[in-house]
């Protein structure tokens, strides 16, 4: 037997190595996965025994080999592996990461892939950590990745920022101070943004010199005509002075349209640097190219018209390329080859615009396109100036493809950012002048050459010249210096420039720049020679040219400086070759160089000889940092050898340009501070050189020249060795000072004069102060070092007046403002400086006494900056210095921050404009330039931020001494200004985090005694009050920010918060006491109320809510900052119980914030919290009625009780209905335990047992609902969202809370116009006005309406919402409604208030809406019963029944479908069973929907009987209805009749009562009743037999009152009546039920078959004026339908009189007879017209799912719109089947018969436009219920199909299987012909989703279908959907009632062809087809198409699907 031991403490954690899985029948075994955490308790041998640390509970044993044993720690209770803090770190986040990940690949979030990847990235990283294998450095480098990934991941999934130091590790937040911290956040998040620039592979940001500027291009292609090899030189140039800007950039490009340097191959890129800002912001800079061709004077011929480049990077150089490579310009200076004749010859020019590319604010690379055209005859310059000026250019067809960048940044950072952008061998073109900043270590000497123009006389020529100017540089002896010359960078330097040549032009403009790069010793000696050549066009002729000209430059004048900036004209002299002596190659430098050196002589020597009226002009611009063109320079630097000229040289100085002064600082230094100390007349050379030394510091302080600065330093402390030169530079100093203070002169109107020379000199000499302090303090350590500091006393008393002088100067009454400004700028400085020769406190006083000396309100920006500056000094660090200066630094900043100046908002305009001033003077700038958002109070509040902010973090430092006197300092003075300012601040200012966390810093600060000395003071100055109420009010804005404002601190800096909750929770617990002490007696309500708010707000803040975080971030937080919820609640309970007799004061005020903490997921919380409520109830129950008495004097007078409590039971449902269903606050658990112990005390209690019980109820019923409300209010399920809405709409009108209740109205209201719910809108907006009267009383604030706050009364509101409802009536469409507003607001107009002018309005209005109801299309919207079965719907749907309200247009199949979107887990029930538990106790969804008829009220059958427009009729059968029906068939042969026969066909008809009228405030209602009965076939014979007769009756007076109505839709009604072909008519029903047997078995039903013969017999009268008002209208060609109307019609009433008798009616043919009350006639309210052969009534059932409704013309003034309505189809599946055509058997039956109607279907012909029609033997296509209207008058059915609006049919499928043809079938010729025709648009195809094959369920009952009908038959039955058919179907599918048809559409075709009658433009194409039926009478439509011309924007009914093809096998 195994014995079990206690483990060691080693042995007692481990990791599961293998997964260890046992079967359930082994309990006591622990199932184990890899990586599960274990914690062992026990062991033996082979086991251990133990749990897994996620699930404690369970316990049990697993194996040893199993475990991998680990060294651990425990923290908090929990056993954590012992690893590294980055492995553990690690370890953490990849288990955090886990499951975010999970749920981001169940939702395909497109971050997963990022996720998973630096998941892998951290493991790998992790596992190389645990290796121990990595060297220090590498670990260093994986850790930093690592962290770096965490951070990212963390910030791509929204997670806390971790704050780091900068070795990765975490920070240890306790250890810094609240600045620092915030600090650390602001440099985590710039971290994580570098981070993920990294990891996006994007270039490292850094911050780029903003002096320097490059753009780099990349020459991609040329496409252009090229003969000959070209030179493309490109360069930057300024548009404004029409000079370059860089230098040139040359492509060597080949005839062949690629470069020819192979170098330059797929390298054609160069860098242009040095670019100032000033440079990018000229207005406009182009890119410029120059084309030379190289070649002959005349372009050679090529057999190519044109050649395009190619890509350089696959172009290969050829053989020929190579050998064209070396025609340009040599290295030698010659011209290739001597054999060949080549020059240099304008080609074209090229250029682009640069500005948009350099403006633009992010860089990257851009393509662009280069212009380019040819020179012509133009020069370079003058085809450049016509292609920027864009004039007479023409088309251009060529063009260059370039690529241009611009980096930012110096050279050296351009190549370590861009290393692939910019390599070693790209080419870099310099700007041709300085850079905006130049450095020490940049030394050039580039001259830069531009030949401009020439001037050259024809001398023996006849001809202009063409001139080719050559240069070189030569030597003193004349000698070329090789190899000094380019053209520009790409090129390699040449001997010899040759400039370009101009054909035939004695004056050309070359304007052609080149560099000559001289070294510098040779500079001097150096010149330039010009050599002019005429080239000739003739090969021949060239060869023997020799030069005609020369000309020469010296590049250093003779007084030492070189060649001037500028133009030269140059003297050319004619060369004489026969007497020219080529060996003395310098002969020429005897000779004048410039016209300017002529003075008028004409000088010559042997061979040369000038030409007077020839001339060169060339520019020069030298780039040097060695050589100076000063003279003044130079006589400087040798004042010895000059000292009369010495004053001259030094005044001479500040003329000098900066490049010159920084070359030779060290110099120019050490010559004036020789002359300071040397010279022997003070007096007067000693200013100069101070002055001098002053302008020195100038042009070095210059940002073009900062970086010599450095060598300015440098120069003083290693070079600088004047001992003696402290004395007199304060000398000097004192004297500037002393000068600038004296009084001056005034002018006569008191104002001063001028700024005098003095005080330009003072300001000049203070702004540059510190490195003449420096000087001094340098100079003084020298002297002191060499004489022991023998002097010092002396020296102090010096520095010391010195620094009174200064005082002295700011306060002296003149304008020193600048002078001021200056000193003040550089004070910190001189301070630290004059340390090492100063005594520190006497320094100290001596600044304080600086800064009080200026007055309140004067230079306070200055005075900023320099306090800031001083923190930052070794001088504030030390305790005693610091005591002296932070009390006078913490005074200006509370001064600053509280001042109304310098830019304030607050400030007067006057005030603003002098203090704009005053900055002016100080700043030297423009006051308008000052007009910025920085000179605002946030300019102000950030230097009082960056100041406070070091100083906090100065004071936290441990080696600055004892800071706790420091710290009083702060909180006494800057405290309450700061909490100030903190609350005023705008939440948008980028600074707000930094100034909360300067105030949390101080309060961090404080202790115990800090709290009570600050209390007293403010107590002693009457001001405790005041600060506790602000600081309150700071507290809860920082932790509960409302709405509108941001938060301080961003939700993801963790640690920033936690840190704040921690400060603030110490300053609660410290004011708590200081409440109690201070306000409690006298008792101050609001600083209670504003600390119970603050400190619930704090406990309720979602930073503290741990319930709410994961595993890993509730460690982190217990282990830093623990759970300080406990304390908070704890500290507010006992304030709460501290209040004694005063809490009624804080009843309903405080039931939000307390309620809001008690729905705290805590259970022991809500247990301490609940019970409040239960104190709350009592306090106001027991409170006083009468207002002068207390809680307490209750207690001996009962009879005062207030005896309820009414506010707090209304606060509390108010703030319940707050915090559940807006803020998702409390929850299921919530509820229970507030019923448990609220009813647990009030139970127990004697008085509210009650009263409080039912509160209690009510409470928790009201919380039941909201829950239920938050849960579905997110749901995307509207009708959801509503219902939710309506159930607490009601609870809020049962408990009576108007303010409540009016609020769930708005949201209802807006909840349906957000979906458009116009109707349902303006119902529920009638609720509010019913609680409303038409009385001027003033409204109260629970009936206010947030929408119309500016109505005061009743009566203002009401009406207002009246109009508003009458609007949203409007809209919906609902004008009965608008009408019985509008008589209300009548009868208050006229009866009431007698204004007659709005009554008039109102009037006119509802006349609007009465001509709207007969004129306007309106759809008349269907309703669907809808079953919810099932547990898995929400429970207010769970197993319920609805009525809904289906939106336009809507069948059931869209109806469906939505029901399917908004319930996507539900599943369709295909029957209309009542299902078994098994379904409504499932978890599923179940919904069963099926389509219902309404139900007309019976207070409107005042309609019947009545000629009434249809239109008015229509609206009271589907609205303001209450009950809706719907029937299935059924067979029943158990009282007779066979299956087939009508006798058997039933119907169940179920009738359904919903809880509110339709429709309502919401578009469905639950059903409350319902009730089922049948309906005999009798019963539904005599409905058919009504609904017919009905019909007849009204089409006869339609007729009879408007004669334009087409005649077509009346001849198609009758045929179907007395010429029923298939269904027999009435003859069914007299041989089912007219006969004596029927009688015999059913002697109940004699009343029906009585009213059915009556209705019968009734018939034939109508019939007969019928066929009379046919006969009167009926055109010739219907002459053969009347005859065989009237035929069949003395048959049938022969057969009717015989058997029933004759009947009247009181309908008469006389015009007269039958008054209209109306203009425009309607189609009659049933336009039941069968087709021409079919029954009327045996067409089925009237009630199967089909309106009463008509289908009625519209007047003629209706729009083209409605007619295109009426013809559409809905694009809704077909239910139904096509007809068969089984029905040939009784072929051979009365052929003569059926040969006489032959012969009428021959001579017939419809009056139809253009078309021709076919009717279908059975009625398949069916109405929906109250068709929409859209057809004029003109358009009215011209020919209809019966069955379109009738009866509902039976199914064509299983009828046709009766019918018996009688007529032989159509031939196959016929039947070809016949599918030969177009498709018709009657019977489309098309299925419906989810529902089964149609044939599947044809031989079987329907009865449970779920789309239900009426029919009297078997064959009515609807089966389910066919799938969708294509064209080539073989089955004729005809459509059902679910189609959107209407048969008066078909009146448009005839409307169309009388185009006279019409005003609205239509296009029609119509297709005319044949009538070749031979079977039955087909009507089919025309394939037309109409192009409606106007109301495009109405809405219009859906499409109908498209007809099947003709190819059906059921058609004959």
């Amino acid at each position: 037997m195994s014995v079990w031991s206690d483990c060691n403490a080693k042995q007692q954690f481990g990791i599961a190595k293998c997964n260890f899985d046992q079967e359930v029948t082994k309990p006591h075994r622990l199932n184990l996965d890899v990586g599960d955490a274990v914690v062992i308790l026990k062991e033996t041998t082979h086991w251990y025994y133990g749990y897994k640390q996620k699930d404690k509970e369970h316990r049990g044993i697993f194996p040893k080999s199993y475990i991998h044993l680990v060294e651990y720690n425990i923290v908090n209770g929990e056993f954590c592996i012992q690893r590294t803090d980055i492995v553990e770190e690690i370890t953490k986040v990849l288990l955090e990461w886990g499951s975010i990940a999970k749920g981001y690949f169940l939702r395909t979030n497109p971050n997963f892939q990022r996720i998973r990847r630096k998941m892998n990235e951290l493991n790998n990283n992790r596992a190389a950590l645990i290796s121990g294998n990595l060297p220090l450095d590498e670990m260093r480098k994986v850790k930093l990745m690592a962290t770096a990934q965490i951070d990212t991941g963390n910030n791509l999934l929204g997670l806390d920022m971790v704050v780091r130091d900068d070795s990765g590790d975490i920070l240890d937040t306790n250890a810094i101070c609240t600045t620092e911290l915030f600090e650390h956040h602001v440099h985590a998040v710039s971290r994580i943004e570098k981070a993920n620039r990294l990891s996006s592979e994007q270039r490292t940001p850094r911050v780029h010199n903003k002096y320097s500027h490059n753009i780099l291009l990349h020459v991609n292609a040329f496409v252009c005509k090229f003969q000959e090899d070209s030179d493309l030189l490109f360069t930057l140039f300024d548009g404004e002075t029409h000079k370059p800007i860089s230098e040139n950039y040359v492509v060597k490009w080949s005839r062949t349209g690629i470069a020819r340097d192979i170098d330059q191959f797929d390298n054609n890129r160069v860098l242009f640097t040095d670019l100032s800002r000033n440079d990018l912001s000229i207005s406009k800079m182009y890119l410029v190219c120059y084309a030379i061709r190289i070649g002959s004077m005349e372009m050679k011929d090529s057999s190519e018209s044109k050649r395009t480049s190619i890509s350089i990077a696959n172009s290969m150089l050829t053989a020929a390329s190579r050998k064209h490579s070396q025609l340009s310009v040599s290295s030698n200076g010659s011209s290739g080859s001597t054999c060949e004749y080549i020059m240099r010859r304008p080609f074209g020019v090229a250029c682009k615009d640069l500005t948009p590319i350099l403006s633009k604010a992010c860089d990257g690379p851009s393509n662009q396109d280069l212009p380019f055209i040819m020179c012509e005859k133009d020069t370079l310059d003058g085809t450049l100036r016509k292609l920027i000026s864009n004039k007479d250019i023409g088309k251009i067809d060529s063009k260059m493809a370039v690529t241009i960048e611009v980096l930012r940044g110096d050279i050296k950072q351009i190549k370590e950012d861009f290393p692939r952008l910019v390599h070693t061998n790209v080419p870099v073109a310099r700007k041709m002048g300085f850079p905006e900043v130049i450095l020490p270590g940049d030394v050039r000497n580039d001259l830069y050459l531009t030949i401009c123009s020439g001037e050259f006389s024809r001398i023996a020529k006849t001809s202009e010249k063409n001139v080719e100017v050559s240069i070189c540089v030569a030597n003193e002896q004349g000698y070329l210096i090789p190899g000094v010359m380019s053209i520009g960078t790409g090129h390699s330097p040449i001997d010899e420039y040759k400039s370009v040549v101009y054909y035939h032009d004695d004056k050309p403009k070359w304007q052609e720049t080149f560099k000559i790069h001289v070294p510098i010793e040779e500079f001097k000696q150096c010149h330039l020679r010009f050599v002019l050549k005429h080239r000739s066009s003739n090969e021949q002729k060239d060869r023997s040219e020799k030069p005609f000209g020369l000309a020469y430059v010296r590049l250093m004048q003779a007084n030492g400086t070189t060649i001037p900036q500028g133009q030269h004209v140059l003297a050319v002299y004619k060369i004489d070759h026969k007497k020219y002596d080529k060996t003395v190659a310098n002969s020429y430098m005897e000779l004048p160089a410039t016209t300017a050196e002529l003075q008028g002589t004409k000088p010559s020597i042997s061979g040369l000889s000038l030409l007077p009226k020839d001339q060169l002009t060339i520019g020069v611009n030298l780039c040097s940092t060695k050589l100076t063109q000063s003279v003044s320079l130079l006589g400087l630097l040798n004042w010895s050898a000059h000292k009369e000229t010495l004053e001259q040289s030094l005044n001479a100085l500040s003329t000098v340009p900066g490049e010159e002064v920084v070359k030779f600082l060290q110099d120019i230094l050490d010559a004036l501070f020789n002359i300071l100390v040397e010279n022997d007349q003070p007096e007067k050379y000693d200013q100069l050189v101070f002055m001098s030394i002053i302008h020195l510091i100038e042009t070095v302080s210059d940002l073009k020249y900062q970086h010599f600065l450095t060598v300015l330093d440098v120069y003083i402390n290693e070079s600088f060795s004047f001992t003696l030169a402290y004395t007199k530079l304060m000398d000097v100093l004192q004297k500037n000072i002393s000068d600038a203070i004296k009084p001056r002169e005034k002018s006569a109107d008191g104002f001063e004069t001028e700024e005098s020379m003095e005080v330009r000199r003072l300001y000049k000499t203070t702004r540059y102060l510190h490195y003449v302090m420096k000087f001094v303090i340098r100079s003084r350590i020298l002297y002191a070092e060499m004489n022991c500091n023998t002097d010092y006393v002396d020296f102090a008393s010096r520095l010391q007046e010195l620094l009174r002088m200064f005082i002295d100067m700011i306060g002296c009454p003149s304008n020193l403002l600048k002078s001021e400004g200056a000193l003040l700028k550089n004070l910190h400085i001189i301070a630290t400086d004059l340390m090492q020769v100063f005594d520190q406190v006497r320094l100290s006083v001596s600044i304080v006494e600086i800064l009080e000396k200026f007055p309140p309100r004067r230079l306070i920006q200055s005075k900023m900056g320099c306090i800031k500056d001083f923190v930052e000094t070794k001088l504030f660090t030390l305790p005693k210095c610091r005591a002296i200066l932070l009390p006078v630094f913490c005074k200006h900043i509370k001064d600053h921050l509280e001042s109304k100046e310098e830019g304030d908002s607050k400030t007067d305009i006057w005030q603003q404009e002098k203090n704009l001033s005053k900055a002016a003077k100080v700043l030297g700038q423009l006051k308008s330039q000052l007009h910025t958002r920085e000179t605002t109070a946030n300019k102000k509040i950030a230097e009082c931020i960056n100041i406070m902010n070091n100083i906090l973090k100065l004071l936290y430092r441990s080696d600055v001494g004892p800071t706790h006197n420091d710290i009083r300092d702060i909180m006494i003075i800057l405290l309450r200004t700061v909490m100030k300012a903190a609350h005023s601040l705008d939440r948008d200012t980028a600074l707000v985090g930094k100034f909360f966390a300067i105030m949390l810093g101080i309060l961090q600060r404080m202790d115990a005694q800090h709290y009570d000395y600050f209390v007293k003071d403010l107590h002693q100055r009457g001001e405790l009050k005041e600060f506790v109420i602000d600081i309150l009010l700071v507290f809860t804005e920082l932790v509960s920010p409302s709405p509108h404002q941001k938060a301080v601190f961003p939700r993801d800096w963790m640690d920033m918060i936690m840190h704040q909750n921690t400060v603030i929770l110490g300053a609660l617990q410290h004011l708590s006491i200081v409440i109690m002490d201070y306000f409690l007696t006298p008792f101050e309500k609001q600083i209670w109320s504003n600390f119970f708010q603050c400190s619930i707000a704090f406990l309720v803040q979602s930073p503290l809510q741990l319930n709410d975080f994961n595993d890993n971030k509730r460690q982190i937080v217990f282990a830093r900052y623990r759970d300080i919820r406990k304390d908070t609640a704890m500290e507010i309970r006992k304030m709460w119980f501290q209040l004694g007799q005063h809490k009624p004061k804080f009843v309903p005020q405080l039931v939000e914030p307390i309620l809001e903490m008690s729905m705290m997921p805590e259970t022991e919380l809500r247990r301490e919290t609940i019970p409040i409520f239960f104190d709350m109830m009592q306090c106001e129950y027991y409170s006083s009625r009468l207002e002068l008495e207390s809680y307490g004097d209750t207690k001996n007078n009962n009879s005062h009780h207030k005896g309820n409590f009414t506010e707090f039971k209304t606060a509390m449902i108010e703030k319940l209905d707050i915090l559940i269903g807006a803020k998702g606050k409390g929850d299921a658990e919530y509820k229970q335990l507030f019923e448990e112990i609220m009813m647990e005390r009030c139970s127990a209690h004697a008085t509210l047992n009650l009263d409080g019980s039912s509160f209690v109820q009510m409470v928790t019923k009201l919380m039941d609902k909201l829950l239920e409300y938050r849960f579905i209010i997110q749901d995307e399920s509207k009708e959801n969202r509503m219902a939710c809405t309506f159930s607490l709409l009601q609870f809020y009108s049962e408990v009576d809370l108007k303010e409540m209740y009016i609020r769930y109205v708005y949201k209802l209201c807006d909840l349906h116009m957000e979906f458009e719910n116009y109707t349902e809108a303006a119902f529920t907006l009638k609720l509010h006005t019913q609680l409303l009267r038409w009385t001027d009383t003033e409204l109260s604030p629970q009936l206010r309406s947030y929408r119309h706050m500016n109505c005061r009364t009743h009566r203002e509101l009401k009406e207002t919402l009246f109009f508003e409802i009458m609007e949203y009536f409007d809209k919906g469409k609902q004008w009965e409604c608008a009408i019985d507003m509008c008589k209300i607001l009548a009868q208050q107009y006229e009866e009431e208030i007698f204004d007659y002018i709005k009554l008039a309005e109102l009037l006119k209005r509802m006349a609007q809406f009465f001509e709207k109801i007969l004129k306007e299309l309106r759809h008349t919207s269907e309703y669907f019963r809808v079953c919810f079965y099932g547990r898995g719907f929400p429970r207010l749907l769970q197993n319920k029944v609805y009525i809904f309200r289906g939106k336009e247009y809507e069948r059931l199949s869209d109806f469906c479908t939505r029901m399917l979107v908004q319930h996507p887990q539900a599943e369709v029930m295909q029957t209309l069973e009542a299902p078994g538990k098994d379904i409504t106790q499932s978890d599923g969804q179940y919904i069963q929907v099926n389509k219902v008829e309404p139900i007309m009220d019976a207070a409107f059958a005042k309609f019947n009987e009545k000629i009434i427009s249809n239109e008015i009729v229509k609206y009271f059968t589907s609205n303001n209805v209450q009950k809706f029906q719907f029937s299935r068939p059924f067979r029943d042969v158990t009282n007779g009749g066979h299956m087939d026969d009508v006798r058997s066909l039933w119907l169940e008809r179920t009738e359904l009562v919903t809880s509110f009228p339709l429709p309502g405030i919401l578009r469905w209602f639950p059903v409350i009743d319902s009730h089922t009965f049948k309906i005999s076939p009798l019963e539904r014979a005599v409905e058919i037999m009504k609904d017919t007769n009905k019909g007849i009756r009204q089409l006869v007076i339609l007729h009879k009152g408007d004669e334009s109505l087409h005649i077509n839709p009346l001849s198609m009604k009758l045929n179907g009546i007395v010429d029923p072909a298939v269904m027999g008519g009435f003859a069914k029903y007299e041989e089912a039920f007219l006969t004596d047997e029927y009688l015999e078995q059913h002697p109940d039903d004699k009343d029906l078959i009585e009213e059915l013969k009556d209705l019968i017999a009734s018939q034939i009268p109508l019939l007969e004026i019928a066929i009379m008002l046919h006969r009167q209208k009926a055109p010739d060609s219907l002459k053969a339908l009347q005859e065989h109307l009237e035929n069949c019609f003395t048959d049938m009433q022969q057969h009717v009189e015989s058997r029933y008798g004759r009947k009247s009616c009181d309908l008469k043919m006389d015009r007269d007879s039958v008054v209209m009350r109306r203009t425009n006639s309607f189609l009659p309210a049933l336009f039941d017209g069968s087709c021409n052969r079919l029954s009327e009534t045996s067409m089925g059932s009237s009630d199967s799912g089909l309106s009463k409704s008509t289908f009625l013309p519209r007047p003629q003034t209706n729009s083209i719109k409605s007619t295109l309505a009426s013809l559409s189809f809905n694009a809704r599946p077909s239910l139904m089947h096509s007809p068969s055509t089984k029905s040939s058997k009784n072929k051979e039956k009365t052929p003569a018969k059926r040969r006489s109607m032959k012969k009428d279907r021959e001579t017939l012909s419809l009056p139809v436009a253009n078309s021709q029609w076919y009717t279908p033997p059975l009625s398949t296509i069916t109405s929906t219920p109250e068709k929409e209207i859209n057809t004029s008058v003109t358009s009215l059915a011209s020919v209809s199909n019966s069955s379109l609006a009738g009866p509902k049919t039976p199914d064509p499928r299983v009828l046709t299987e009766e019918l018996t043809s009688k007529r032989p079938l159509r031939s196959e010729k016929d039947k070809e012909r016949r599918l030969s025709r177009p498709a018709s648009i009657a019977t489309p195809t098309a299925t419906i989703k989810n529902f089964v094959d149609t044939r599947s369920l044809s031989e079987s009952s329907n009865r449970n279908s779920v789309e239900t009908t009426d029919s009297t038959s078997e064959e009515d039955i609807r089966p389910p959907p066919l799938p969708a058919k294509t064209r080539d179907s073989t089955d004729f599918t005809s459509l059902t009632h679910s189609l959107d048809w209407n048969p008066n559409g078909y009146a448009m075709l005839n409307a169309l062809s009388n185009t006279s009658s019409s005003s609205i433009t239509t296009t029609t194409t119509m297709t005319k087809t044949s009538i070749t039926n031979t079977t039955y009478e087909y009507l089919e439509a025309t394939n037309f198409s109409l192009i409606n011309a106007q109301d495009s924007n109405k809405p219009r009914p859906p499409t109908p699907p498209p007809k099947p093809s003709r190819n059906s096998k059921h058609i004959p």
